[in-house]
């Protein structure tokens, strides 16, 4: 690892053979992992050819995540119209579902305020309040729309293809409510993030004139975080985008190289992959910071939808989840022990926290942490989570990152991309396929057209 890395990935706890003092090879009391350092040795070949492989497919215009960290058109529209999007309404609604709604709420809670919407305007330097409605369920939609004066509102409709079910009927929904609450200038409260190319969303904005911005069809969603679907929402808010695609064109030279040994995306998907083999297909992305919590949600189905989608055999296939640590400690105790032997964690962590505070001297029944920081107590909580599951045998990977920043969430999310794609490759498969409406959106819609009662 390169201390100076914005993200390091450290696979001590994942490899047997690996580390020093009491982990040394010679004297390792933890139970078996089942996959050494030479199991890694001697995927380098395979890792070689898949590293070719997405090179070659980037070329051809087949993958264009991993060249988003570059300041394009869209992104430096999505920067510069924040600031008059910003001035103009008291309220942001961003309207998104499944992969889009991870996406923009990775981006938000890692760099937002954890309380942004509950402070006053200076405190938030003048910016909107920003919610995110990923659902179409009556009570959710409907609530926020009864909630929301429309006029002091901007709705953001994301819909990556521009054809799929959710973002389809938010979009409809909300333009009535619109249209109907503020008459012609309607067309200013809307604005649309969805394929540059084709799709209803792309059609309907072109048609009613409104505010869009492109996505790259090269682009799934689940890979969206560096484009309009999670820059937009997130430069409203007033994050840094400059500092985000800054911190992802640093991860993207960092993990340019080949082998699966020191490329930090490559090792991650590598250590995951192997394990898999072995039998442990149920990988846990546990945050260790609040902050990251939609972060580990959004890299679960990120790999899931990945790898999984290049498994042709269904008991090949991976299951991936995400539980926060602060939060849920005495439940992933017990999933680490009931599943020891099924699953492997990939564990973020946050050496710096931006806002601490002393536990104080005389804290009731404390007195071994009187003095002490949050920070340090959240320290503690990862050393000894990690502690837990060597000695349950469970193996773990750690993503650190110096601290959550502009520049690190970038280069976390570029690692991440870029690992899912690897990962997906060393399955054998095709990571990017584009995604239609899936066989529940079809039963749907199958439904209503054949004017059969919806219940």
């Amino acid at each position: 690892m390169n201390p100076t890395d914005l993200v390091q990935v450290d696979v001590t706890g994942a490899l047997e053979g690996v580390g020093a003092g009491a982990f040394a090879a010679a004297s390792d009391p933890r139970p078996p992992l089942g996959v050494s350092a030479s199991d890694l040795d001697a995927l380098v070949a395979r890792g070689r050819e898949v590293h070719d492989e997405i090179l070659l497919a980037r070329a051809r215009g087949q993958v264009g995540f991993a060249d988003l960290y570059m300041l394009g058109r869209e992104a430096a529209r999505a920067r510069e119209t924040s600031e008059s999007l910003a001035s103009r309404f008291d309220n942001v609604a961003v309207l998104a579902a499944g992969a889009e709604g991870d996406v923009v709420r990775a981006v938000l809670q890692a760099l937002t305020h954890p309380f942004h919407n509950l402070l006053p305007s200076p405190g938030r330097a003048g910016r909107p309040r920003v919610f995110v409605v990923d659902s179409v369920d009556p009570d959710w939609l409907g609530a926020f729309l009864d909630a929301f004066a429309i006029e002091q509102t901007l709705v953001v409709c994301i819909g990556k293809s521009g054809d799929e079910l959710g973002p389809l009927v938010q979009f409809a929904v909300a333009r009535d409510v619109a249209k109907k609450r503020v008459g012609p200038s309607f067309k200013d409260h809307l604005v649309v993030v969805t394929d540059g190319k084709g799709g209803t969303l792309r059609e309907e904005a072109l048609r009613e004139g409104l505010l869009s911005f492109e996505v790259p069809g090269n682009v799934p969603a689940r890979y969206g975080a560096l484009t309009p679907i999670g820059l937009l929402p997130a430069a409203i808010a007033g994050v840094d985008v400059r500092g985000v695609l800054g911190g992802a064109h640093a991860a993207a030279e960092r993990t340019s190289g080949e082998d699966v040994r020191s490329n930090p995306a490559y090792l991650l998907a590598s250590v995951l992959h192997l394990h898999a083999l072995r039998g442990r297909r149920r990988h846990l992305f546990v945050a260790g910071a609040e902050a990251l919590e939609a972060t580990a949600v959004q890299a679960a189905r990120l790999f899931e939808e990945s790898v999984g989608a290049a498994l042709r055999e269904p008991a090949a296939r991976r299951g991936c989840d995400a539980q926060v640590l602060p939060r849920d400690a005495t439940a992933l105790g017990r999933r680490c022990s009931t599943l020891r032997d099924e699953l492997c964690v990939v564990l973020f962590e946050v050496s710096k926290h931006g806002r601490d505070r002393t536990v104080p001297k005389d804290a009731p029944g404390l007195p071994w942490l009187g003095g002490h920081t949050l920070s340090e107590y959240a320290i503690a909580d990862s050393v000894s989570f990690r502690s837990v599951l060597a000695a349950s045998g469970v193996p773990c990977v750690s993503v650190r990152l110096p601290s959550v920043a502009a520049n690190t969430v970038g280069a976390l999310h570029m690692t991440l991309l870029l690992s899912a794609a690897f990962g997906a490759g060393l399955a054998g498969g095709e990571p990017l396929a584009a995604r239609g409406r899936d066989e529940r959106e079809r039963a749907i819609e199958a439904r209503f057209r054949g004017g059969a009662d919806a219940r």
